[in-house]
């Protein structure tokens, strides 16, 4: 999840650098590349995301379901 943040954090400044109202980031062919990697980053930022999450809940699930999970007083 940790990873899924940073990824987001510079999916926006890399989106941000790639948007043709700024002046960083050069020619139009510049930020159009820009712009795509951006995409491929919140892509993978998604991706780390949906593994985070589904491990997590995969423990949880495993956890309630197991008939030799005695609970401790």
């Amino acid at each position: 999840m940790i990873s899924a943040v940073c990824l987001g954090f510079f999916g926006s400044i890399s989106g941000l650098v790639g948007m043709k109202c700024t002046k960083i980031g050069g020619s139009d062919k510049n930020k159009a590349r820009i712009a795509c990697l951006a995409g491929l980053i919140f892509i993978l930022c998604g991706l780390c995301s949906m593994t985070g999450c589904s491990l997590y809940a995969h423990r949880i699930t495993s956890e309630f379901f197991d008939p030799s999970f005695v609970a401790q007083k």
